[in-house]
């Protein structure tokens, strides 16, 4: 592995769901000046780790069938997508996100994951993960939900309230968003300031990846045959999903058309990561069935378990079990987005998810094999 892991201080965090402090574009202290361009370099040799640029944009769908839910639970039309974009740079500082940091191309361009945040969350409460990521050499890609981020739960009257569990019904809609954002990066040219990334971004290179309410977004989208032509329309196909605490989602939600979940053999990859003590989305409640329906058509997949962990903190970058979340997600995207792949295998992605009384890796999985953990009611 290339990267060293990230030294974190371990935490607990006691909350299912971790409201972001900073509002809807997160807190970015290091700002660039000026408008930025690609870095002019003479070296040929890739960087061991890359700062972390980011810009975010406002991207807006509009049309027939295009809403979002407002927070007394009415339908709003169109849906504004803020959508953080972090990047390789070898600007700015290597202890923090630079805003509009000049990007680079070194070794670019560069594989792009699209990250789907959970309920009640934003892409800045994942940003250690999300960064770590970066500094390897991907392209990260974040849209904030509208409905389903934490300054519109907080507005619908905050967790628990009859308005925001109408708000988290919105999460049907996200897989569209998600292909909404991959087909605006083909033109992310046209955008102001996308220019400065047109050439950075290697847009037949695809991963997805999602937490929670994410997770479950990420892998409707890949796996389940109602949503399949939402699916084709993305203009490159993802290699590789990785399911974070997420699970299936029930076959008609709200006259939503899910279907069925299968892979074959040319499915994208699944790294599948679930803490054995959450509470929120426990192992038997939906987990396992999702990736024991999954297995036996694909050709490479993981199922991490995360011992004693719960639903948030692995993957807010707070606790013990971050680094093996960082390490073994990196890995995986790496292996099968073909990326620095030359000394990346599968037995990788196994050994960075092997830290003994931490996480364990196999590739098959029962209700059997896990424990049976009690819901936490309205996590």
């Amino acid at each position: 592995m290339i990267l060293a892991a990230l030294s974190l201080v371990a935490a607990t965090v006691a909350s299912c769901n971790l409201a972001s402090a900073t509002g809807s574009h997160g807190h970015h202290p290091s700002t660039s000046s000026g408008p930025p361009s690609s870095t002019k370099t003479t070296t040929t040799v890739m960087p061991a780790s890359f700062n972390v640029g980011i810009h975010t944009f406002d991207l807006k769908e509009t049309g027939v069938g295009i809403w979002h839910v407002g927070p007394a639970g009415q339908q709003l039309p169109g849906r504004v997508l803020t959508t953080e974009v972090r990047y390789p740079s070898l600007a700015g500082a290597a202890s923090e996100e630079t805003v509009n940091a000049r990007p680079t191309t070194v070794g670019g361009p560069y594989p792009v994951i699209v990250f789907a945040h959970g309920w009640n969350t934003e892409p800045s409460d994942y940003e250690a993960m999300l960064d770590y990521l970066v500094k390897a050499g991907f392209v990260v890609v974040s849209p904030i939900f509208p409905d389903e981020n934490a300054v519109a739960v907080a507005a619908a009257g905050g967790p628990g309230t009859e308005a925001a569990s109408d708000e988290e019904n919105d999460v049907y809609s996200e897989p569209g968003d998600i292909v909404y954002v991959l087909k605006q990066l083909q033109n992310i040219g046209s955008q102001p300031w996308g220019t400065n990334l047109k050439s950075v971004l290697n847009l037949s290179d695809v991963g997805l990846a999602g937490q929670s309410d994410g997770a479950n977004v990420v892998a409707a989208l890949a796996y389940a045959s109602g949503l399949a032509s939402s699916y084709a329309e993305i203009p490159s196909a993802p290699k590789a999903v990785a399911v974070m605490s997420g699970s299936a989602w029930d076959p008609e939600p709200y006259g939503k058309a899910i279907g069925t979940y299968h892979a074959t053999a040319t499915s994208p990859a699944l790294l599948q990561i679930q803490s054995d003590a959450d509470g929120c989305v426990p192992p038997t409640s939906g987990p396992t069935d999702l990736f024991s329906t999954l297995q036996t058509g694909l050709s490479s997949k993981w199922w991490v378990t995360l011992l004693n962990a719960n639903h948030l903190a692995p993957f807010a970058g707070t606790s013990q079990w971050a680094p093996v979340v960082d390490a073994v997600t990196t890995q995986f995207f790496e292996l099968e987005l073909n990326w620095r792949s030359s000394s990346v295998s599968a037995s990788s992605v196994q050994s960075a998810g092997t830290v003994s009384g931490v996480a364990q890796v196999t590739t098959t999985v029962t209700d059997a094999t896990v424990p049976h953990v009690p819901l936490i009611p309205g996590c």
